[in-house]
Formats: structure tokens, sequence, C-alpha cells
């Protein structure tokens, strides 16, 4: 669960560091704000509705086109035909004509119209959303677990997937009006070229003006939604806290609410000066852009000169002249949506920078040429001065660890808090790859095996393990229920000590955990998801079970039934376990006692009690809590 500070993280751009390796997901040379980035990045995203629903894409953009032809022939044309005819005296029978043939174009266009909005396109994008959001899924699985580790990257890889799908229907949206835009101003300017040419030049210094306003209102837009993101993170988490069931027993058994509530104030405040810091410019340039640059141009200079060459010059037809006036009017409208749109496509670029940053990460630990095969059996685990550090400016957290664990071996790792323990066990899953010395599994070096298979063969009970909102069965089996696995999960849930919670359950292992998705579904106690998460191991084909604090949520006795059906259910497999409940070590063939990265003891539970020394204190204290 993520806390206050760690909500309170800067989207930054620029370098990342992961572990001791450098992130470089793109060359610094390029400028993200210029044009041929923008347009890069905008066709980037485009390439999956392009891939995806591409029939959809092409449609809507042919449907952007006709739609302004349409109306530029119902809205403009019309009244000037319709005028000029009045005005000439000619026949009206050709405006009857005019007008059903008109109307028979408009009446198709909204019926496709409704067809294409209500049921091309959500179903279209549907699919799309579903098919980039398993390319997101697939990219996610694949990052290495250091990127969790590093604030930058960490918040590019959740703004990519949760805005993945707005980006990609933002781009459709764009080009959609743009391709309307670019249609009504081509159709409109060529009327603008044979009425009236000096119309153009007031059109395009309104363009110029207002685009080159607009992209620098995008520009300031975005570095205040960069500086905001944070804060308003920050907000919303309060927010839910207040809301969500895991934390409603500690807000009502203690002070907290207080502190919340000046948090979320200043929060607020922080966002309201952020908002006021930016909002100076931002109107500035707003005026210019929306009446100096804009209505004064054309709703007043150009109006004049259109008057003046109508009734005083008589230059042009009456019909000519509304005609010029609503298409000098429509053609604004579509040049101030040009000029929003244009720094959009900008702004946009932007955001998809980020899921382009996640995509191109290049994953560390992976399968390199010639790996070899994992062994199906337990075999020898040697870590030879091994060291490692999250970040290379931060301390160690394991120095010069060399030990040997031996096939079927039961070995505990125990220490206070922060000593290194569940470091190194994600060390020897490969999780993480060492700074400096090797880890080796039958004097080969784990980098030479195959990254998955050679993780398969761990199961691992995590400290903060996660209940996922599925069936019990499936929690167990991390995977679909068949018939065949029915069997396997009944017995690791036998062994997990699960079985007389589970007889209570109507629906047994098809039960869902949580009531958020299922209001059949059930909440677990924490022990007894624990028993769960414990199935899991014992559900696993694996040579290897890693338990870190396995029985933290549990009670004595189940502790104690737990450890001695691991025992009995192990025989074949290698055990390490963490624990901070000592009683539980004596069962261990042998004993690494941590202390600030480093083991400071070793031994089996008789040899370190007869040395008196770190470990023997640890238990003569806990042992001392159950005597009389």
């Amino acid at each position: 669960m993520m806390t206050l500070s760690q909500i309170d993280l800067v989207y930054k751009d620029g370098d990342m560091m992961n572990g001791q390796t450098q992130i470089e997901t793109q060359p610094k040379t390029i400028n993200r704000n210029n044009i041929k980035r923008v347009i890069q990045n905008n066709l980037f995203i485009l390439k999956y509705p392009f891939k995806y629903t591409r029939g959809y894409l092409i449609i809507s953009c042919l449907y952007a086109c006709f739609a302004e032809v349409v109306v530029f022939f119902e809205h403009t044309y019309c009244i000037k035909y319709l005028t000029d005819t009045i005005q000439y005296k000619g026949p009206f029978l050709n405006v009857i004509r005019y007008i059903v043939i008109i109307s028979i174009v408009v009446a198709f266009k909204i019926l496709f119209e409704g067809i294409l909005t209500q049921s091309i396109k959500p179903k279209a994008r549907e699919k799309l959303h579903k098919k980039m959001q398993l390319e997101l899924f697939e990219k996610a699985v694949g990052i290495d677990l250091t990127c969790y580790d590093n604030p930058n990257f960490y918040n590019e890889f959740v703004w990519s997937i949760s805005e993945a799908n707005n980006r990609v229907d933002q781009t459709i949206d764009y080009l959609y009006t743009l391709c309307g835009n670019l249609t009504i101003i081509i159709v409109t300017g060529s009327f603008f070229v044979y009425l009236d040419k000096v119309g153009l030049i007031f059109v395009l210094v309104t363009f110029v003006l207002v685009s080159c306003t607009k992209f620098a209102l995008g520009k300031l837009q975005y570095a205040m939604d960069v500086e905001l993101k944070p804060k308003q993170r920050k907000r919303s988490y309060i927010n839910r806290v207040f809301y969500l069931n895991n934390y409603a027993k500690e807000i009502r058994l203690s002070n907290i609410t207080k502190k919340l509530k000046k948090d979320f104030d200043q929060s607020n405040e922080d966002i309201a000066a952020t908002i006021s810091k930016h909002s100076k410019k931002q109107v500035v340039l707003g005026f210019l852009c929306n009446y100096i640059f804009n209505s004064f141009i054309l709703d007043g200079v150009y109006v004049i000169y259109l008057l003046f060459t109508a009734v005083v010059k008589k230059a042009i037809s009456y019909g000519s002249v509304i005609a010029l006036l609503n298409s000098s009017w429509g053609l604004k409208e579509n040049l101030e949506s040009i000029s929003d749109i244009i720094p959009k496509f900008q702004q946009n670029s932007l955001y998809i920078e980020k899921i382009r940053t996640f995509l191109d990460y290049k994953q560390i630990i992976k399968d390199h040429e010639n790996v070899k095969e994992v062994p199906s059996e337990p075999g020898q685990i040697e870590l030879k001065n091994v060291s490692f550090a999250y970040d290379e400016n931060d301390k160690k957290a394991l120095k010069n660890i060399s030990l040997t664990i031996k096939p079927y071996e039961k070995v505990a790792f125990v220490g206070y808090n922060g000593a290194g323990k569940t470091t190194l066990t994600k060390l020897l899953m490969r999780l993480y790859d060492v700074s400096d010395g090797e880890i080796l599994l039958n004097n080969v070096n784990i980098k030479d095996y195959k990254v998955k298979e050679y993780r398969n063969g761990f199961g691992a009970v995590f400290q903060d393990y996660q209940m996922f909102a599925s069936s019990i069965g499936e929690n167990v089996i991390m995977d679909e229920i068949n018939q065949e696995s029915k069997i396997q999960i009944l017995n690791a849930l036998h062994h997990s000590g699960f079985t007389d919670k589970l007889k209570s359950l109507e629906k047994g292992i098809e039960t869902s955990i949580t009531r958020e998705f299922d209001d059949a579904g059930v909440n677990l106690s924490g022990g007894e998801a624990q028993k769960v998460a414990i199935a899991r191991v014992f559900a696993k084909p694996c040579s290897v079970i890693i338990l870190d604090e396995p029985s933290s949520a549990l009670d004595p006795i189940s502790e104690y039934n737990l450890n001695q059906t691991m025992m009995e259910a192990t025989k074949n497999k290698t055990v390490i376990f963490i624990s901070h409940r000592l009683s539980s070590t004596r069962m261990a063939d042998k004993i690494y006692m941590f202390e600030k990265g480093e083991i400071i003891e070793r031994g089996s539970h008789q040899e370190l009690m007869e040395y008196n020394g770190k470990y023997a204190q640890m238990f003569n204290l806990q042992a001392a809590k159950y005597r009389v």
C-alpha cells in the first residue's frame, strides 16, 4: 500500500536509474517538442488503430471529409444559389431540384453518422482498447523489478497504463477533426479564391497568429499538468482512504483523521497555488488568442472590408455577400479548431512520449544466447561474495554474502527488519541481479539459465503476498482451474490448514475472494488469506520453496501444525524460510543470522545457542514471553 510520501512523486523527464544500470529508453538528443517528434509520436499511437481497427479509422476520416462538404453545400452555397436566383430571376424549378438533392444527401449523412457513432465506433474502440491493453500487460510483465523501485520510471509506467486508451482515442478524435477542418478549409478556401482572394489574407493572418499563441498555451498547460499531477494524486489518495474498506478500522480507532484532513487541505492549497502561478500568462495569451488575433480581425476588420466591397464598389452580388459572410464565420470556426488541434497534437505527443518511454524499455534480466536447461531436481545453491544495492547511490543492502545451500536442505534466514533477508531471497529467485559476486546453481551461474524456467523452479510466499479478486482455487493454482488441478488445489489447501474454512463455504474452491465483483464472495481474515497464499507453494511443482514470514498472521497452534505439515510435505524440496518467530527455526538444518546486510552467525540451532551470540539473545528474549 502506498504511503503519503510515496504518493508525492514528481513526474520528471530525463535520465532514470534502474539499480546499477541507467535506463536509456530514448536518445538524449530528442527534442520532444519539435514538429518532427510531434508527428512521429502521433503516428506511433495511430499504428494501433491502423493495426487492429483499420476499417473504423479509414471510415471515420472519410466521413469527416464527406460531412464537411455536405455542410458547405447545405449552409453556404445553398444561400448563395437561392439569393442569386432571386436577384437574377433564374428558374425557380432549379431551386426546388437543388433543395431536394441536398435534402437526400443530408438525410444519408445523418443516418450514416448515427450508425458510425452508435455502432461502429463503440465496437471498434472496445476491440482497440482490449488489444492495446493486452500488449501493455505483456510489456508490464516483462519489465525488471528494479523499475518498481525507481520513482521516475514507475510514474512513467503507471501513467502509460492509465493513459494509453485515452491517448489513442484522443488521437483518433483529433485526426477526425483535422480531416474535417482541412476539408472545409480547402472547399471554403477555393470558394474565397473564386469570389474574393483578398479575404484569404485575413484568414491566413488570423490562422498564423492564433496557432502560435495556442501552441504556447499548450506548453504552459502541460507544464502546469506535470506540476499538478503528484499533488492531485496525493489529494486523490487521501480521498480514497476515507471510503476504502482496508482503512475503515484504522480510521475509526485512531486520530489519523485530523492528520489526513490537514494533508487534504494542504494539497488543495498547493493545487490552487500552482494554478495561480501559471494562470497569469494563460490569461494574457488567451485574450490575444480569442479576441485580438481572432474575433477583432475576422468579425471586425474583414466584415467592414466585405461590406465596402459589396455596397460601395458593387464588385460582388448580394448572394456572394451573404455566402462570404457565412463562409468567413465557418472558416473562422475551422481555423479556430485547427489552431486548437495543432497544439493538442503537440500536447498529446508529450503524453505519448511517456508511453513510448515505457514501451521502449529494454529488459535487463533476460535470456542470452546458449542458455542452459534448469535442473528438474533440487540442486546446490552457492553464493560467492554477493553484494547488492537497489541504486548505485544507495548503501549496499547486502555485503559480501557467501553461503552454500545443499539440495533438500532446510535453511532459515533470521535477523531484525532491514537486515537484508528478503533482499537475498529476491536475488536467489533472480528478481534482481547481484551488484557484485555471483550465485551458482550446480556450479553454473544462474544468469546462464533460462530466466522463466529458473524462476519457475521456486515457489514463494512473500511477506506482502497478494490475494487476487478471483476464486480461492485460482488464487492457489494461480491459473485457470481444470479437472486435473482441482485435486492439486484441494491437497494444497489441506496441507496449509485451510480445510475447515473450505468446508464452510458453499461453493468451495469456486468461492470468490472479496465481494467487489461477486456478492457471494468472501472476505478472508489475515490468517485465512495467509493459508491460501501458503497453499500456492504446495500446489506448485517446484524444487525450492521460499517462505518469507509464512506464519506471521497465524495463531501459535496453526503455526505449529503448519510447521509440522511443511516439514513433511517438503522432504523432497529445498526450503528457505525467513521468520521473526524463532521457534520455527529449530527445525532448520542451518540458520544464518543477518545484521546490516551481512551474515554475522551461521550454524544449527544448537550450535548457535551454544555460541551464545546475537541469535541466542534473540531466541531467549522470545522464549521468555512464553515462560511462566
